[in-house]
């Protein structure tokens, strides 16, 4: 980093976004994901995809998956159906399950955005869309950034949950699908910058920018104080190294 009075916005954010990925995840992170999924498509709460083996057969009746992939046809959703977890619990289930960290789960945010920006505005999704949406991104992102990264069977697992309200989870087959549906709307546009980062994280960037700065700052005055200090002395050794100039005569 130039030992400059101050940074650039630059050499803050390679800075902070260094120190940002080193963190484990937070509930704050999750929330901030899960929100940010939710506002990529406006979902209908009444209705779901078929159940899984139904799902199943249907895939497997193609010669050869269509282009893009289709979705199975949605249900409408009975009274003796599970409820979901909400986003934030299938996140938080995933990142637990998968041992997934930083860099690779908050890197979803700039897919999530970039799918958001190409879809219609009248565009709806299913009553899982979004859990749907975000594992997609997830798994995109897992594997772009990742030289090994879970299979998708391992995925399909990750996703099982069993509480006393709810008993949910997909299968290879639906992760297969869905992960086939985001690169088709992403128009496999999968490259991450540090730009697109720093854009995206910007809300969890912005206080440890801060801290940089004000550290830089606290460091340059130092600096500047030991120079002045420093001047002091090499002054007052002149002065004492001087010769005498005064005579005898000179002394009343």
């Amino acid at each position: 980093m130039a030992s400059r009075t101050y940074l650039s916005m630059d050499d803050l954010n390679k800075a902070a976004l260094e120190q940002f990925v080193y963190q484990p995840v937070s509930r704050d992170m999750i929330a901030y994901l899960a929100n940010a999924a939710h506002s990529v498509i406006a979902c209908d709460s009444t209705l779901m995809p078929p159940p899984a083996r139904e799902a199943k057969s249907q895939s497997q009746s193609q010669d050869r998956p269509p282009t893009p992939p289709r979705s199975p046809e949605p249900r409408a959703v009975c009274s003796t159906d599970d409820a979901l977890p909400t986003l934030e619990e299938f996140i938080t289930q995933l990142v637990v399950s998968s041992n997934v960290q930083v860099p690779t789960l908050m890197s979803t945010l700039v897919y999530l955005n970039r799918l958001k920006a190409k879809l219609q505005p009248m565009a709806r999704g299913l009553r899982c869309t979004t859990h749907r949406i975000f594992l997609a991104a997830l798994i995109l992102s897992a594997k772009y950034l990742n030289d090994s990264s879970p299979k998708n069977k391992h995925w399909a697992n990750y996703t099982h949950m069993n509480t006393d309200y709810c008993s949910f989870g997909f299968t290879r087959t639906e992760v297969n699908l869905m992960e086939k549906q985001l690169l088709f709307l992403l128009e496999w546009e999968l490259r991450i910058t540090e730009h697109d980062l720093y854009r995206e994280l910007d809300f969890f960037l912005e206080p440890v920018r801060i801290k940089i700065a004000e550290r830089h700052a606290r460091k340059m005055r130092h600096r500047e104080e030991k120079k002045r200090q420093q001047e002091m002395y090499a002054a007052a050794a002149r002065c004492c190294a001087s010769p005498n100039i005064h005579t005898y005569n000179d002394i009343p």
